[in-house]
């Protein structure tokens, strides 16, 4: 079964280019948000695996609230890729896993499999 992953993301080259990346990997985007509230919304009603965030995000939610939001209703690995990744020290997630912007397909590959602590190939094996 394909990994399902929550894409958080508000800018949408790089929605396009993680798609991209995820679907190399084997991976299916189950949703994208482009908000924390719409985040919440599709944790809501997606069963997720994996969720990648950003961290600035419109609205008066971002990124972190939102993880820590669905994080509290249930246990998903999060991997988040932002350019502000030091905010995560100082919100409180010194330990969160994180690569920054701009990224190497092979960094968000690698990642993603420490983060789901299993081998994430290619087109589904």
């Amino acid at each position: 079964m394909p990994i399902r992953v929550l894409i958080i993301e508000d800018e949408p080259l790089i929605v396009l280019d993680l798609k991209a990346i995820l679907g190399e990997l084997g991976c299916e985007v189950a949703a994208v948000a482009g908000t924390a509230e719409e985040a919440l919304e599709a944790a809501g009603r997606e069963r997720l695996d994996l969720i990648l965030a950003d961290i600035r995000l419109p609205g008066p939610m971002d990124g972190i609230d939102a993880v820590k939001a669905i994080q509290a209703r249930a246990r998903i690995p999060v991997l988040f890729v932002t350019g502000n990744w030091r905010e995560l020290r100082d919100r409180g997630l010194p330990d969160a896993m994180a690569i920054g912007k701009p990224y190497l397909p092979s960094v968000l590959r690698q990642a993603i499999q420490t983060v789901m602590g299993q081998t994430v190939t290619g087109n589904g094996r």
